[in-house]
């Protein structure tokens, strides 16, 4: 059953145009950072080669910044994708359909989250062609480009589940997406006041940062 709802959840997408569009907007937008990131690091290099010291490299100069741009990316991403999961659901009058079915509820919300997951895991594979094309072109460290992927894929599931819930419990799809971009927002700049805070407060919000979590797999 939960096979069958993610199938549908997934073919769904696709039948409209709005996947193809972020996933080309996306696209766009992660290509320009990147290769903003990429002249960056070109026209430094000159500088850097002056200092004796200097260790110039591709993981830290552009991957690894390109990495946290995707995470900035996913707060506007995610909220669009999630945003009709359940929230379509009550506009159309079936989520009372839904509820009452003999599908579980544990079925229902892994179903639903699975057919996100297909979309968004396939949209961030696509990202992967910038830094994948280093690993071919150039010498960045491989482990390190592929653990810190698989962070920013952990950090997207995770607001995956949170903008499957904050749809669950609006009443259209446009709060949903609203609400769903508030929640995650928070979420990524949870840290920031952090800087200005010292004790167990600032440790406690730099802990709950999703983005940090991402960062310590990142170095």
């Amino acid at each position: 059953m939960i096979s069958l709802i993610a199938n549908k959840e997934f073919r769904s997408s696709l039948l409209t145009p709005r996947a193809y569009v972020l996933a080309a907007g996306t696209l766009c937008l992660a290509g320009y950072f990147f290769f903003r990131l990429l002249i960056g690091y070109n026209e430094s290099l000159p500088q850097i080669a002056l200092s004796p010291d200097a260790s110039p490299s591709l993981n830290e100069w552009v991957i690894t910044p390109y990495f946290r741009t995707l995470q900035f990316l996913l707060v506007f991403l995610v909220p669009i994708l999630t945003m009709q999961s359940f929230a379509e659901e009550r506009e159309r009058g079936t989520f009372e359909l839904l509820a009452t079915s003999p599908i579980k509820v544990s079925q229902l919300v892994w179903g639903k989250f699975l057919g996100v997951m297909f979309v968004l895991v396939t949209i961030l594979i696509l990202t992967f062609v910038f830094p994948g094309s280093l690993l071919l072109l150039a010498d960045p460290e491989p482990l390190a480009t592929f653990i810190g992927f698989f962070g920013v894929l952990l950090f997207a599931l995770a607001f995956a589940a949170l903008g499957l819930a904050v749809s669950a419990a609006s009443p259209s799809q446009g709060v949903a997406a609203i609400a769903g971009f508030i929640v995650l927002l928070m979420l990524y700049v949870v840290d920031a006041p952090s800087v200005s805070m010292g004790g167990s407060v600032a440790k406690a919000l730099v802990y709950a940062s999703p983005s940090n979590r991402v960062e310590l797999l990142m170095k």
